[in-house]
């Protein structure tokens, strides 16, 4: 058999396509060509092959205008992918999940398919956008849509897009007159599989074992009182600190009720009763204690540290005057960010929630908007406050040097080595937060790495083989398009999904100039003297432009009134020289940009027609969803404007920043360069 025949591959999302494409290759690798289609980049020329084969029932409408109709033409059945399978193992009994998939029908098959079997122990609630969320359900898994997971979740779990069942794999095999040389190779590959997730299974549950033994010694040994109990009152963990602040014996106190074992009743009712997280201090004896306590629900227990007062605080100032000498300090805090405007004020509430939770935070904005002023003010207003911060901007840092500077060197481990290595940026980080800058600048090899970081805790140092865990909240920032990077392959998709478990967006300052003169009199009052008075035709031209630069281009504006106004008076006269030519006839938006991109991927009209009904139901004041935009087409002659394809043209929109997209079914919303584009397409 040759490799003269071809296999053609189609479906929906790029992701669907490599994934099956990845399948199909392995096993067909050198009898049959594979080519994989996504309708979501747009497919320009005829699809013809020996045998098609679509991905799901929704692509035979689809694709129907795409594909030769003389090709035979099979619809696949798709099972789950066993690969990421074992992670359910560990979801503890009857916990609560949301299944997130694309559509509602697809969330509903994969449940199915997993009670099918066996994984039919857990509370499945399918969500697909648009659909309501229970933002009390903080796991979620997921056949690879992790871009569609909720923010409020804690903890994803991918499977990885559903691949083609053993039934459809046969009977590709019989169309293309294969079975008699490949079903020996298919069976022994389902064997594998089982024989891996067994593998993972056993190797998993030793580890544990492993790991609780290792536990209990580093409990006994740390010099805070630790106890756990469940939530009825029975104790589990009584360390040796904590016998020696009560003076029970831990052999006594395991498997007591905590109110026989904690006589002082003011303690107890705490411990019993009390919110988490709130720390209160108690006199125990001749030792003031701090108490404090947090419920795991996932094992229905309560974990409290007990801690001597004065040596918390003396130690804690300690760390705070060392951190200040080295400079690992954030400088800002949530008060030093200026700004009264409607967009600014949300966007600070927003970043204040998302400073309570221990998660990394990817902020996205233009260059200038105050991305760390932002990050240090989220470590100030974190748990993690009292540790370090510590800042890196890649776009200042060499490739050569990045590696060595993040994770450190060992000694010798290369040319002009320093004697006795250097530590890096992440162990200098532990405990606190470490912000990475212009983080789209980063190379694949670097962001290999930094994955390990995110998924494992751990470095390990250039040249070195010891594994060092750090305790580390990262912060990204970038003035790039990220999703378009993942899409070129410029960014890796994993990496990107682990920066981005919270997401903000700082507006940039065309979209608040009502903070114009808030900020003026900021940068003048911590620049000093002399007082700068700006004439109302200052003003009037200051609000009028773009400001590409944003927040850092108007305070050096105002750095420069400073240095040539006379007596203070700022006139349009003292207006840098080139300031008019920088902004002449700037637009905030690249309408040809947008056009090409569009026309690239093959869906401009459709686009155009979305992005004119939003604004023609914005207009009647109401909403528009995907129902109203396939009502639009039908009226306008767009008959093949589907449900789902409204819904992947929408995604692209939305990557290009021209629509916004809210809960239910009427949340999609032009933004400022959305309605700028579609003024200039008119």
């Amino acid at each position: 058999m040759t490799a003269d025949k071809v296999l053609a591959l189609v479906t929906a999302s790029e992701a669907t396509k490599n994934e099956l494409c990845g399948q199909l290759g392995s096993l067909l690798d050198g009898y049959i060509k594979v080519e994989g289609y996504a309708t979501e980049a747009g497919i320009s020329d005829t699809v013809r092959a020996d045998l098609i084969v679509l991905s799901s029932r929704m692509m035979v409408e689809e694709a129907k205008d795409f594909i030769d109709s003389g090709c035979p033409t099979i619809i696949a059945s798709r099972a789950l992918n066993l690969k990421n399978i074992d992670k359910l193992f560990f979801v503890p009994n009857g916990s609560a999940v949301m299944l997130v998939n694309d559509e509602m029908e697809n969330a509903v098959e994969v449940i199915k398919l997993l009670r099918e079997i066996g994984v039919d122990y857990l509370n499945y609630i399918p969500y697909a956008p648009g659909y309501p969320i229970d933002k009390s359900v903080k796991i979620a898994i997921t056949p690879g849509e992790v871009a569609l997971v909720p923010e409020h979740v804690d903890e994803i779990i991918d499977l990885g897009a559903r691949v083609i069942d053993i039934a459809t794999i046969i009977e590709i095999l019989v169309k293309l007159g294969l079975l008699d040389e490949k079903s020996h190779f298919i069976t022994a590959k389902y064997m594998e599989t089982i024989v891996r997730l067994n593998k993972q299974l056993h190797d998993s549950i030793r580890e544990s074992e492993n790991m609780n033994r290792y536990l209990v010694k580093v409990l006994d040994r740390v010099n805070d009182g630790i106890i756990a109990f469940s939530d009825n009152g029975v104790i589990s963990v009584f360390n040796d600190r904590s016998e020696m602040l009560f003076g029970i014996r831990s052999a006594n106190a395991v498997g007591r009720n905590i109110s026989q074992v904690i006589r002082d009743k003011a303690v107890c009712d705490y411990l019993l009763s009390s919110p988490d997280n709130l720390d209160q201090l108690f006199r125990l004896g001749d030792t003031d204690i701090i108490i404090s306590r947090f419920y795991i629900e996932k094992q229905r227990s309560i974990v409290c540290t007990i801690k001597d007062a004065k040596a918390t605080i003396d130690m804690e100032k300690k760390l705070r005057q060392r951190l200040l000498k080295k400079g690992l300090i954030g400088k800002y805090h949530f008060e030093d960010i200026v700004g009264s405007s409607a967009i600014m004020r949300r966007t600070v509430e927003t970043a204040q929630k998302l400073a309570r939770a221990d998660l990394s935070i990817l902020i996205t904005g233009e260059s200038g908007v105050g991305k760390e002023l932002f990050a240090s003010a989220i470590h100030n207003s974190s748990k993690r406050s009292n540790g370090p911060f510590l800042a890196v901007n890649f776009s200042a840092l060499p490739e050569e040097l990045a590696e060595s500077e993040l994770f450190g060197y060992e000694e010798g481990a290369f040319t002009g080595a320093r004697k006795g290595g250097q530590i890096g940026l992440f162990e200098q980080a532990n405990g606190g937060t470490i912000f990475l800058d212009e983080i789209g600048d980063i190379s694949l090899r670097i962001q290999a790495r930094l994955l390990r970081v995110l998924q494992e805790k751990e470095i390990r140092k250039v040249g070195g083989t010891e594994i060092v865990p750090v305790n580390v909240r990262v912060i990204a920032a970038t003035n790039r398009n990220l999703v378009q990077m993942c899409r070129s392959g410029l960014f890796r998709e994993d990496l990107y999904h682990r920066l981005r478990k919270l997401y903000i967006e700082i507006p940039p300052l065309r979209d608040r100039i009502e903070d114009i003169d808030e900020l003026i009199e900021h940068f003048i009052r911590i620049g000093g003297e002399p007082k700068l008075v700006l004439s109302e035709e200052v003003k009037r031209i200051l609000g009028s432009v773009p400001w590409t630069g944003n927040v850092r281009e108007l305070e050096n504006t105002v750095d420069y009134f400073r240095a040539v106004a006379e007596d203070g008076i700022v006139d349009a006269a003292d207006l840098p020289r080139d300031f008019f030519e920088m902004h002449h006839g700037e637009t905030w938006t690249d309408e040809d940009r947008f056009s090409e991109e569009l026309e690239k991927r093959g869906v401009l009209e459709d686009c155009l027609l979305i992005l004119r009904t939003i604004r023609e139901n914005t207009a009647s004041g109401i909403g528009t969803g995907r129902e109203a935009v396939a009502d639009s087409a039908a009226d306008k002659g767009f008959e093949k404007m589907t449900p789902d394809k409204i819904r992947r043209r929408a995604e692209i929109l939305f990557d290009l920043g021209l629509i916004v997209k809210g809960p239910g079914r009427g949340g999609m919303k032009l933004t400022r360069r959305g309605r700028e584009f579609l003024r200039l397409r008119d």
